[in-house]
């Protein structure tokens, strides 16, 4: 079966987290703050537009451009039933996407070792933190994104039932809204506290 993914990875410079782990680990030491601050800036994007799948062999790094792509993002606008609920306890949507996407950090040599760890997650939280503003500054036009996405799909695959394919979008729209507003820094430390949740087994996802 054909796999846009894998043709765009082949022609992108550098080469995955999981394959400079085993092949050129020196790279990701060298570039780990850039690494770390542009995971940062991926996880906003994964958190607020329900872009799922963001594992460590969709991520591409070029250490020439020092710039971190992520591949494989045809899995997105999966967004939580309950945006409300992102930032209680045990929330599965938060937690799915803090499993995967905060798993990423060791696979820097430095998060491993306890006394370089915080710098990690410093320019880790930087990232996250600045995306987030930026994406907040830009909320009309995102959200506009959103619908102009919607329409283009539906355009592409027509459905046969528009009243729940409209219900959708405005969920999604809403959602995505919703998430945007959030405030960054309690949205970042929710995040790690539900990564801690599904490493002692409260995973709670049906």
């Amino acid at each position: 079966m054909f796999n846009a993914s894998y043709v765009v990875m082949d022609r992108l410079p550098g080469s995955t987290l999981n394959e400079l782990t085993y092949r050129r680990p020196e790279i990701l030491e060298e570039h780990k703050v850039s690494i770390a601050y542009q995971l940062g800036m991926h996880m906003v994007f994964s958190y607020v537009f329900g872009a799922k799948d963001g594992y460590q062999t969709n991520y591409v790094f070029d250490p020439v451009s020092r710039i971190l792509t992520r591949i494989d993002k045809e899995s997105f606008f999966e967004v939580p039933v309950d945006p409300k609920g992102t930032l209680s306890e045990g929330d599965d949507y938060t937690q799915e996407i803090a499993a995967c996407e905060l798993s990423n950090l060791k696979y820097i040599p430095s998060y491993r070792r306890t006394e370089t760890r915080h710098l990690i997650l410093f320019a880790f939280r930087q990232g996250f933190l600045d995306k987030y503003g930026d994406i907040k500054s830009k909320s009309e036009e995102l959200l506009s994104m959103v619908a102009e996405t919607r329409a283009t799909w539906l355009d592409i695959k027509p459905v046969e039932d528009l009243e729940e394919y409209g219900s959708e979008t405005r969920h999604i729209h809403t959602a995505i809204e919703y998430l945007i507003q959030q405030d960054p820094e309690r949205v970042f430390d929710r995040l790690l506290k539900a990564k801690a949740e599904v490493d002692t087994g409260k995973y709670s996802k049906k």
